[in-house]
């Protein structure tokens, strides 16, 4: 839908490692939440194209820390690129 889905593979994990990068740096609490949840839902579903990584991005963007280190968008290309979602 957004083009990043067909984008080749390393392209696509290149983009989800720096989005996780920045998710890791949360530093406000929850003020940050409200905008780093859909920022992770929207890069989630825009490189993968599948509503089960926009709920997993979403989930990951109100974590916690030290939980909030979970490389939610990068674990999602992967599943998407091995068809496991």
């Amino acid at each position: 839908m957004w083009g990043l889905e067909s984008k080749p593979l390393p392209v696509r994990l290149g983009i989800a490692i720096i989005a996780d990068v920045i998710d890791a740096f949360n530093m406000i609490p929850g003020i940050s939440d409200l905008i780093e949840a859909p920022i992770n839902a929207f890069v989630a579903y825009a490189l993968t194209d599948n509503v089960k990584a926009l709920a997993v991005g979403a989930a990951d963007g109100i974590l916690p820390a030290p939980i909030d280190l979970f490389p939610s968008a990068t674990v999602m290309v992967i599943a998407d690129e091995l068809g496991w979602i």
